[in-house]
């Protein structure tokens, strides 16, 4: 039933394949939850679950889709929250690891037979599926097969071998997004440079609130429904207000900014350069924020140091001459 069933996906696919190319192009529409990553060279990968479409995104004067492939998700319809339910996530995520087929083989045995070629790992679940969802589960990745093509799959993200191949020579690990949807809505270029600055907007007025010490204002942007591992929004508000009596001056600096949208949360990441009298550190900094009544709050935010992402040994080698060659 299943296969039957993915069968059909796939048929929708193909169906819908021209007319989408025909659609995106005459209206210069694109997906709706790709706000702002606008930098050029930069590579966005949407996954349309309900049409069974990976569609890959690039970004020079403008956002134009540059790839479209076949693919596979979960057996199960719907987001993931469980691990073993079958479902692939729906989301905002990163490509965080690769490894090579083989290298696989080597850990998982005959079982590895179904990633094919290779895999990316998607950094699925993130921080606001952990603490606010409350999801669990690891493990889902966009991955080869053994077939000619993708099969279903216990909540990955399956393409041909080819198609993964393909895929290698456009992502960045660490720096190549992944919006997962069930249907992929799409908006016109003006409609999201509107949404696009509104957002802008308030990052910048959280961050001069921050860098100014003006702590009323800064815990304006916070909802009261605001959560984090350590923090509720009670605690939140009396910490910082803590912490401004102890750092008076202090600088913020936010570069290579992302804003994405899934779920009507988004997503905003960036590398925060933080300089105060007590503290200095650089990393990567989430924030989470959806429209309440009263304007957009931050739901959930997180903080890790800044790292390097890289594929593994194995898949380096195993890609070196394809990418190579793309070039």
């Amino acid at each position: 039933m299943n296969v039957l069933k993915s069968s059909g996906k796939l048929l929708i696919f193909l169906a819908v394949l021209f007319l989408s190319i025909f659609s995106l192009h005459a209206g210069e529409l694109r997906p709706s939850g790709l706000i702002f990553n606008d930098y050029p060279g930069s590579t966005v990968v949407v996954i349309d679950k309900s049409a069974c479409r990976l569609m890959v995104y690039k970004f020079q004067e403008s956002w134009e889709m540059d790839q479209v492939f076949p693919c596979t998700t979960g057996k199960v319809d719907g987001d993931k929250f469980r691990e073993g339910d079958f479902k692939t996530p729906i989301g905002i995520y990163w490509l965080n690891q690769a490894w090579a087929g083989w290298e696989l083989a080597q850990y998982y045995g005959n079982e590895a037979n179904v990633y094919g070629t290779g895999a990316f790992e998607v950094s699925y679940p993130n921080y606001y599926d952990q603490v606010v969802e409350r999801k669990d589960g690891n493990g889902i990745w966009i991955h080869g097969t053994t077939k000619g093509n993708p099969i279903p799959t216990r909540g990955c993200i399956s393409v041909s071998n080819n198609n993964f191949l393909e895929l290698t020579r456009s992502v960045e690990l660490g720096d190549t997004p992944v919006i997962i949807e069930e249907k992929v809505s799409f908006s016109s270029s003006e409609e999201i440079e509107r949404e696009q600055q509104i957002l802008l907007g308030t990052i910048e007025s959280w961050r001069r609130a921050w860098e100014e010490n003006d702590a009323e204002n800064y815990l304006s942007y916070y909802s009261d429904n605001f959560l984090t591992e350590k923090w509720d929004a009670s605690t939140w508000r009396d910490h910082k207000l803590n912490v401004n009596t102890q750092n008076e001056r202090r600088r913020i600096l936010i570069n290579d900014l992302s804003v994405l949208k899934s779920k009507n949360i988004y997503h905003i990441r960036f590398v925060q350069t933080y300089t105060s009298s007590t503290l200095n550190d650089v990393g990567f900094k989430h924030l989470f924020l959806v429209k309440e009544a009263n304007g957009l709050k931050i739901v959930s935010e997180n903080w890790t140091p800044l790292k390097q992402f890289s594929a593994s040994p194995a898949f380096q080698y195993a890609y070196k001459e394809s990418a190579q060659n793309s070039m």
